[in-house]
Parts: structure tokens; sequence; C-alpha cells
């Protein structure tokens, strides 16, 4: 009985062992092209929100917010900012771009878990507005945590916008 055990045990161990190696082998294989296809999907966004945008560089700049993860410059003296944010579910990631005159020229939804797809039109509703005008923006019935959450990345990319600006003005 004891042998059957130890054989059964080491019969486990033995799949498991070979079943992590070929996850770190697909794993392995399949990062690298992941990854270029989140890039791919970055740069398109970049310019679904930013349309006029030329030659976009990422900034290597610490941010006051933590739902900010990246920044992106371009050529005119827009920015486009890449934010995370939590609506009914974590994991919403929001494109939005902001021209040299901080007017949001689009947002987008490129990562989201929520259930009734709002994030997917709600960004059209933002373009024109500035920080003043930002909060003329409705939720949306039946969608309030979703566009909640989706307007406060926004604000928050304007607030991060102004501070950009800020800063650059008084380097120069």
């Amino acid at each position: 009985m004891k042998n059957d055990n130890v054989k059964s045990f080491t019969v486990l161990v033995a799949i498991c062992v070979v079943v992590a190696a070929l996850m770190g082998i697909v794993n392995v294989i399949t990062a690298p092209i992941i990854e270029k296809i989140e890039a791919q999907k970055v740069q398109d966004a970049m310019l679904v929100v930013l349309p006029t945008g030329q030659n976009f560089t990422k900034l290597d700049v610490e941010v006051v917010n933590d739902s900010v993860q990246e920044i992106y410059t371009e050529a005119n003296g827009g920015y486009v900012f890449k934010i995370s944010a939590t609506g009914y579910a974590s994991g919403m990631v929001i494109m939005c771009g902001i021209n040299a005159d901080g007017v949001v020229t689009g947002a987008t939804c490129i990562a989201s878990s929520e259930t009734l797809e709002k994030e997917k039109t709600y960004g059209q509703s933002f373009v024109g507005k500035d920080s003043d005008s930002v909060g003329s923006v409705d939720t949306v019935t039946g969608a309030t945590l979703t566009t909640s959450a989706y307007k406060e990345a926004i604000i928050t990319a304007l607030d991060t916008y102004e501070l950009l600006t800020e800063s650059e003005a008084q380097n120069d």
C-alpha cells in the first residue's frame, strides 16, 4: 500500500514538473509576441485619441497620481495619458489625448472588465472639453460606476497635463 502511494505521488510530481516546464516554454515563446501586440495597441490608441499627433515619445517622469501609468508627448505639443481606473470592476485602462491648448481630443478604453460596455463609446463625450468644462459631461444611468470612473480618469489626465505644462513653463 505504501509503495502505491509513493508511486502515485511520484507520478503526480512528474506530471506537474512537465506541465510547468511546458507552460514556461510557451510563456517564453509568446511573451514577446504579446508585448509587441500590446505596444501596437497603445500606438493605435494614441492616434485615435490624438489624431494629429506625430512622433510620440514616452516621458520618463514621476507622476503624482498612481492611476497615471504612462505619459506620451508628441511633436505638436500634445500629450497622451494612459490611465488605470476602477469602475464596476478593476482593470479599466483609458487612453486620453490632450492637445497643446489643454483640450481633450479623444478618449478610448483599451482594456476593461466592465459588464455593460458603456466605456467603449463614453470617451466621445469628452472631445472638446477642457478642465473647466469636463464637469458638464453626464454619467450614464445604469453604468454610473463605470462612467464615473471614466470621468475621473479624464479629470486626472487634465490635472496631470496642467502640472506638466506648469512645470515646463517654470523651466523655460
